[in-house]
């Protein structure tokens, strides 16, 4: 498995997670890209857990 240093993701603009295709140009977690709107389902989000409060 070697070889595999490679940046695909990188930060995205519109919603700040490192999801970003560098070649494809669209943001795989909001859709930035594609579309105007922003792509959000349930399955998609992570719940927050009580530690990631503190």
């Amino acid at each position: 498995m070697g070889k595999r240093h490679k940046v695909i993701h990188i930060k995205c603009r519109r919603c700040g997670r490192r999801s970003y295709h560098v070649q494809d140009k669209v943001c795989a977690a909001c859709g930035f890209g594609t579309t105007a709107r922003f792509n959000r389902y349930n399955w998609k989000v992570k719940t927050v857990q009580r530690k990631r409060l503190r």
